[in-house]
């Protein structure tokens, strides 16, 4: 989890200074925001931070040099424009941070989601072959066809900053699943683990289906 407290920026227009409060920032990589999605690149929480405390420490020589001359007539405009634009850049970067955090984790369930689902089809594919070619009865199909159809529309499915974990989560309890069909369809477990099979598939949909499409 991540515990981030956004730098509070104050800039106020005074005769003869500009006041600036900006608190440290803390928190750890590992967590995205609601309304974050995927980054162009994928940074370490380190390399964020790093980023963040160059913008605050630009801001802070920035107000330096505003207050350190000796104005008459309050701060010019040229000066209090480029403190403004360097606090907005902070904050603009702050808004980005969460998404930034979770880009790691967001691309290795990416991965994780993109082959669990097609590993799976081809298991689907694999045992309906084989069906075929040892001549298994016909009822199988009644478990198999339903479970590859399943998982083609696992494919399209999209790792947010929002729903990763939850899609993550459900492709590796989709393997589950396909072992306990493979199990059942070959014979080692009792057709009555169909009941297990069935609410596998259940729970496994519902954790697919979790989070919005938004911020992708």
């Amino acid at each position: 989890m991540v515990e981030f407290t956004p730098s509070f920026v104050k800039i106020q227009r005074a005769c003869g200074a500009v006041a600036i409060l900006v608190p440290p920032a803390s928190g750890k990589p590992g967590e995205g925001s609601d309304d974050g999605g995927p980054v162009s690149e994928a940074q370490t929480g380190r390399e964020v931070h790093e980023q963040h405390d160059k913008l605050v420490r630009a801001l802070a020589d920035q107000h330096a040099r505003a207050v350190a001359q000796d104005y008459d007539e309050g701060v010019p405009d040229e000066a209090f424009d480029a403190l403004m634009e360097r606090a907005r850049a902070l904050m603009a970067y702050e808004k980005q941070m969460p998404a930034l955090l979770a880009e790691p984790e967001r691309l290795r369930s990416e991965k994780v989601i993109f082959w669990s689902w097609r590993a799976q089809s081809a298991v689907a594919v694999t045992l309906i072959i084989a069906f075929r070619l040892l001549g298994y009865s016909d009822g199988w199909y009644a478990l198999v066809v339903p479970h590859l159809v399943g998982t083609f529309f696992g494919w399209p499915l999209k790792a947010t900053v929002k729903n990763h974990l939850a899609r993550r989560n459900a492709s590796i309890g989709l393997h589950a699943v396909g072992v306990l069909l493979v199990l059942i369809v070959l014979g080692v477990l009792s057709p009555w683990f169909i009941v297990a099979l069935l609410i596998g598939w259940a729970a496994v949909g519902t954790a697919a289906a979790d989070g919005p499409e938004e911020g992708k």
